[in-house]
């Protein structure tokens, strides 16, 4: 397979690190505009709605110093246990890094049983060679292309992916992966590269991947502004600065949740949003969004609000109107 050799940006294995655990922690001003003693903090990542109509919420908290998975049921904090036992069959949640800072998805298949995916941020460990972990168990990708998988996504039990071709080079801080092609990967033999919008100028990878059918995916892309891909076609929802954490679809409506700017700048004042077939709808300034599920007509949404890091918090909005989740 050939390898993409136009880098836009550089991660080194630290920086990747870093820059996912940074990704829990966008979010702008708090209700008052005052500041917590920094002891605790969260962001509520994927958010579900089972057949007996409970809103399950998976994120994270800091508590003096440690990171926590968080789980809740109908606004309550529940084990997570308790939290799978409500997981309906084929749904998939994410949860916080572990402690190897690999990013953890859980799917619940078809027979009820819970299947743990893990994803390497760049740490390099296998000299740049695609492959991810299945409950722990690492399983390389079979392709001699450099990279990383980085998303997954289900199909009836069928796994997906998406990551992103790059580079390693020597850096001033160390051996870094330079990502550079996204691709779509049908967990067989099928790799789909996608092509980089031309005003692409800060390339970060891929965010996530969505499976409407055998001939149709989604894949969200961290370009320096709010796009995805639909197969190999490029859609951008905005020219500012903004991101897609996930991406949905419901009969034919495609919807796409994230995060814009205004004033189109990359570091606070961030508008939680979504996009329905790429009209957009602001859920509130100051905020950041990360996943959605429609439910009917209803559409709930899980992110955090807060002014710095320290201060972000965890909540989810159930057709605009903002719900805080405790922790």
């Amino acid at each position: 397979m050939k390898k993409p050799r136009n880098s836009r940006n550089r991660i080194s294995s630290l920086g990747v690190a870093l820059l996912w655990t940074a990704l829990f922690l966008v979010g702008c001003d708090s209700d008052n505009g005052e500041s917590n003693t920094g002891e605790s903090y969260g962001n509520a990542f994927s958010i579900l709605v089972n057949t007996d109509g409970d809103i399950l919420v998976s994120g994270f908290a800091q508590k003096k110093g440690e990171l926590q998975n968080i789980f809740w049921a109908n606004g309550e904090q529940v084990d997570v246990t308790a939290f799978n036992e409500r997981v309906d069959n084929g749904m998939t949640y994410r949860e916080a890094v572990d402690a190897k800072y690999r990013k953890v998805y859980a799917y619940k298949d078809l027979n009820g049983l819970t299947r743990k995916y893990q994803f390497d941020q760049g740490s390099l460990l296998e000299e740049g060679a695609l492959f991810y972990y299945r409950n722990d168990t690492m399983i390389k990708v079979d392709t001699d292309s450099i990279g990383i998988v980085s998303a997954i996504t289900f199909l009836g039990d069928t796994p997906g992916f998406a990551g992103s071709y790059g580079e390693i080079e020597s850096t001033v801080g160390g051996r870094a992966l330079f990502p550079t092609t996204p691709f779509f990967w049908d967990g067989a033999d099928s790799f789909t590269e996608l092509p980089l919008p031309s005003d692409t100028f800060n390339f970060q990878g891929v965010s996530s991947v969505y499976i409407q059918s055998p001939d149709e995916f989604y894949v969200g892309g961290l370009c320096g502004f709010p796009m995805y891909w639909k197969n190999d076609e490029a859609l951008i929802l905005d020219t500012r600065y903004g991101e897609v954490h996930q991406i949905t679809k419901s009969g034919s409506d495609v919807y796409a949740v994230g995060l814009y700017n205004k004033r189109n700048s990359n570091s606070t004042g961030h508008t939680a949003a979504y996009w329905k077939n790429g009209v957009l709808f602001e859920l509130e300034d100051n905020a950041q969004a990360n996943g959605i599920y429609i439910d009917g007509d209803d559409v709930y949404v899980s992110g955090s609000v807060g002014q710095v890091p320290i201060d972000y918090k965890p909540c989810y909005w159930k057709n605009g109107i903002r719900v805080d989740l405790t922790f």
